[in-house]
């Protein structure tokens, strides 16, 4: 139990030491499949850590996010018909 806490506090720590630099927003629509048509959003993040700079790619899909690799084709996609799928089964 102490081990899960202090896991959240390392992560809180990390996260407080990055800054974003930029954001991108990106509109996407599914094509295809039971989603075919649905709206959702990438939102792709250059940061500065500690460690040096990255990015991060999230999908957003009406208040629920996951984090996606970008260059992999089609992780995206897949990420966010989960998403929906998610916030289906919420609803329901």
């Amino acid at each position: 139990m102490v081990l899960k806490y202090a896991a959240v506090g390392v992560a809180l720590a990390l996260s407080a030491c990055t800054t974003i630099d930029n954001e991108t927003r990106t509109q996407k629509v599914l094509e295809g499949g039971l989603n075919d048509g649905q709206r959702y959003e990438l939102r792709t993040r250059e940061m500065a850590g500690p460690n040096g700079s990255f990015t991060q790619t999230r999908v957003v899909y009406r208040g629920l996010a996951r984090t996606c690799v970008l260059d992999s084709p089609g992780d995206c996609e897949s990420v966010a018909r989960n998403l929906i799928d998610k916030y289906d089964e919420l609803i329901i």
